[in-house]
Protein backbone atom coordinates (compact mmCIF):
# COMPACT_ATOMS: atom_id res chain seq x y z
CA UNK A 1 0.00 0.00 0.00
CA UNK A 2 1.68 3.32 -1.14
CA UNK A 3 0.55 6.71 0.89
CA UNK A 4 1.48 10.12 -0.94
CA UNK A 5 1.47 13.05 0.76
CA UNK A 6 0.38 16.35 -0.77
CA UNK A 7 2.35 19.26 0.16
CA UNK A 8 0.69 21.88 1.90
CA UNK A 9 0.62 24.41 -1.06
CA UNK A 10 -1.35 21.91 -2.85
CA UNK A 11 -3.71 21.27 -0.30
CA UNK A 12 -4.39 24.93 0.67
CA UNK A 13 -4.77 25.13 -3.55
CA UNK A 14 -7.32 22.35 -3.73
CA UNK A 15 -9.23 23.96 -1.07
CA UNK A 16 -9.29 27.82 -2.57
CA UNK A 17 -11.11 25.81 -5.94
CA UNK A 18 -13.40 23.61 -4.15
CA UNK A 19 -15.22 26.76 -3.10
CA UNK A 20 -17.16 28.13 -0.11
CA UNK A 21 -20.33 26.83 1.93
CA UNK A 22 -22.88 29.76 2.44
CA UNK A 23 -25.89 28.94 5.35
CA UNK A 24 -28.65 30.86 5.35
CA UNK A 25 -30.34 33.01 8.09
CA UNK A 26 -33.12 30.67 7.20
CA UNK A 27 -31.42 27.56 7.85
CA UNK A 28 -29.49 28.71 10.74
CA UNK A 29 -33.33 29.83 12.22
CA UNK A 30 -34.39 26.21 11.43
CA UNK A 31 -32.02 24.42 13.26
CA UNK A 32 -31.49 26.41 16.23
CA UNK A 33 -35.54 25.87 16.50
CA UNK A 34 -35.10 22.23 16.34
CA UNK A 35 -32.02 22.13 18.15
CA UNK A 36 -34.32 23.40 21.25
CA UNK A 37 -36.71 21.14 21.45
CA UNK A 38 -33.33 18.54 22.67
CA UNK A 39 -34.01 20.98 25.72
CA UNK A 40 -36.04 20.20 28.84
CA UNK A 41 -38.59 22.67 30.16
CA UNK A 42 -38.90 25.00 27.47
CA UNK A 43 -42.14 25.39 25.24
CA UNK A 44 -43.49 27.74 22.26
CA UNK A 45 -43.51 31.37 22.56
CA UNK A 46 -46.94 32.96 24.20
CA UNK A 47 -49.31 35.10 22.12
CA UNK A 48 -49.74 38.69 22.66
CA UNK A 49 -52.73 40.33 22.08
CA UNK A 50 -51.72 44.70 22.90
CA UNK A 51 -48.64 43.76 24.73
CA UNK A 52 -50.35 41.18 27.35
CA UNK A 53 -50.08 37.54 26.87
CA UNK A 54 -53.13 35.48 25.17
CA UNK A 55 -54.43 32.73 27.37
CA UNK A 56 -54.16 29.02 25.72
CA UNK A 57 -50.57 28.69 24.24
CA UNK A 58 -50.77 25.26 22.45
CA UNK A 59 -47.93 23.56 23.70
CA UNK A 60 -47.30 22.07 19.34
CA UNK A 61 -45.97 25.92 19.29
CA UNK A 62 -42.20 25.53 19.14
CA UNK A 63 -39.71 28.55 19.98
CA UNK A 64 -39.11 31.12 17.92
CA UNK A 65 -35.47 32.02 16.53
CA UNK A 66 -34.12 34.66 14.79
CA UNK A 67 -31.02 34.25 13.28
CA UNK A 68 -27.99 36.57 12.22
CA UNK A 69 -24.98 35.41 10.30
CA UNK A 70 -22.45 37.44 9.75
CA UNK A 71 -19.87 36.77 7.26
CA UNK A 72 -19.13 33.04 6.93
CA UNK A 73 -18.75 31.81 10.04
CA UNK A 74 -19.93 33.89 13.20
CA UNK A 75 -23.57 33.32 14.09
CA UNK A 76 -26.27 35.52 16.62
CA UNK A 77 -29.32 34.39 17.74
CA UNK A 78 -32.52 36.00 19.33
CA UNK A 79 -34.72 33.00 20.81
CA UNK A 80 -38.39 33.68 22.32
CA UNK A 81 -39.76 31.08 24.53
CA UNK A 82 -41.64 30.11 27.53
CA UNK A 83 -40.56 28.24 30.48
CA UNK A 84 -42.74 25.52 32.27
CA UNK A 85 -43.77 26.22 35.80
CA UNK A 86 -41.89 26.42 38.72
CA UNK A 87 -38.79 25.42 36.81
CA UNK A 88 -35.83 27.96 37.50
CA UNK A 89 -35.89 30.57 34.58
CA UNK A 90 -31.84 31.55 35.04
CA UNK A 91 -31.04 27.42 35.07
CA UNK A 92 -33.50 26.74 32.19
CA UNK A 93 -32.54 29.30 29.68
CA UNK A 94 -28.51 28.91 30.71
CA UNK A 95 -29.36 25.08 29.84
CA UNK A 96 -30.86 26.42 26.30
CA UNK A 97 -28.09 28.70 25.12
CA UNK A 98 -25.40 26.24 26.17
CA UNK A 99 -27.59 23.84 23.73
CA UNK A 100 -27.77 26.17 21.17
CA UNK A 101 -24.27 27.22 20.99
CA UNK A 102 -22.82 23.93 21.24
CA UNK A 103 -25.46 22.12 18.83
CA UNK A 104 -25.48 24.79 16.29
CA UNK A 105 -21.53 24.81 15.92
CA UNK A 106 -21.83 20.82 15.46
CA UNK A 107 -24.41 21.20 12.89
CA UNK A 108 -23.29 24.30 10.43
CA UNK A 109 -19.61 24.93 11.34
CA UNK A 110 -20.56 28.35 12.60
CA UNK A 111 -19.43 30.40 15.39
CA UNK A 112 -22.43 31.21 17.94
CA UNK A 113 -21.01 34.44 18.78
CA UNK A 114 -24.17 35.89 20.91
CA UNK A 115 -27.73 34.08 22.09
CA UNK A 116 -30.53 36.42 23.44
CA UNK A 117 -33.15 34.55 24.93
CA UNK A 118 -36.47 36.58 25.87
CA UNK A 119 -38.80 34.51 28.28
CA UNK A 120 -42.54 35.46 27.08
CA UNK A 121 -44.32 32.91 29.28
CA UNK A 122 -43.87 30.66 32.12
CA UNK A 123 -46.26 28.09 31.24
CA UNK A 124 -47.93 25.20 33.53
CA UNK A 125 -46.75 21.75 33.06
CA UNK A 126 -48.60 19.05 30.71
CA UNK A 127 -51.01 17.33 32.91
CA UNK A 128 -53.94 14.91 32.16
CA UNK A 129 -57.32 16.56 32.02
CA UNK A 130 -59.07 17.48 34.74
CA UNK A 131 -62.53 15.11 35.78
CA UNK A 132 -65.97 17.41 37.04
CA UNK A 133 -67.21 15.40 39.87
Amino acid sequence: MNTVIAPSGEAEADAAQRGTTTISDRAVERIATRVLTEVEHIGGTAGRILGITAPGEHADHSARVTAKVSGHSVATLDVRLSVVYPQSVARTTEDARACLVRRVADLTGLTVARVDITVTALRVPDSPTRRVL
